[in-house]
């Protein structure tokens, strides 16, 4: 269930993030986009695939839209030399860290990007602070689960 979604977008405006960005989102993306576009899930908890032990939570999906806290285009461009190349911020958690989806092929691995972690601003962004979630954007919402974080 998805709490406070946005308008829904529409394919022009998918289409135009895409041309913005030069890649093409996948599909179940696209689809969440026209059903949602944003908002807070329920359940929103969720753990890493990789050797990382903790958990964190969504906050808030980012939308197409003007939304000030959750303007997709705006915290891709705000991130996007803070982030490894070829990933877009998809969703932030309360503490400032993001979920990002790798933008390469087909495939589109849904990552943590923990904020703490991140690069010097004289380094190039590396993966040292990226924690692999799932393997699409399908099993990362089919997978969320409910727990206090």
């Amino acid at each position: 269930m998805i709490i406070g979604s946005r308008k829904p977008a529409v394919l022009q405006d998918i289409s135009d993030f895409e041309k913005k960005i030069q890649s093409i989102l996948p599909n179940d993306y696209k689809d969440f986009l026209i059903k949602f576009n944003g908002g807070r899930p329920f359940p929103a908890s969720f753990k890493f695939f990789s050797d990382r032990t903790d958990a964190s939570s969504v906050d808030q999906f980012l939308s197409l839209g003007k939304e000030k806290n959750s303007n997709l285009e705006k915290y891709y461009f705000n991130y996007k030399n803070r982030i490894p190349s070829g990933f877009i911020p998809i969703a932030h958690d309360a503490g400032g860290n993001l979920v990002i989806m790798k933008l390469k092929n087909e495939d589109n691995q849904i990552y943590f990007w923990d904020h703490e972690l991140e690069a010097d601003e004289e380094e190039n962004p590396n993966m040292e602070n990226v924690y692999l979630i799932c393997k699409s954007f399908s099993d990362f919402i089919n997978n969320l689960f409910d727990e206090e974080i």
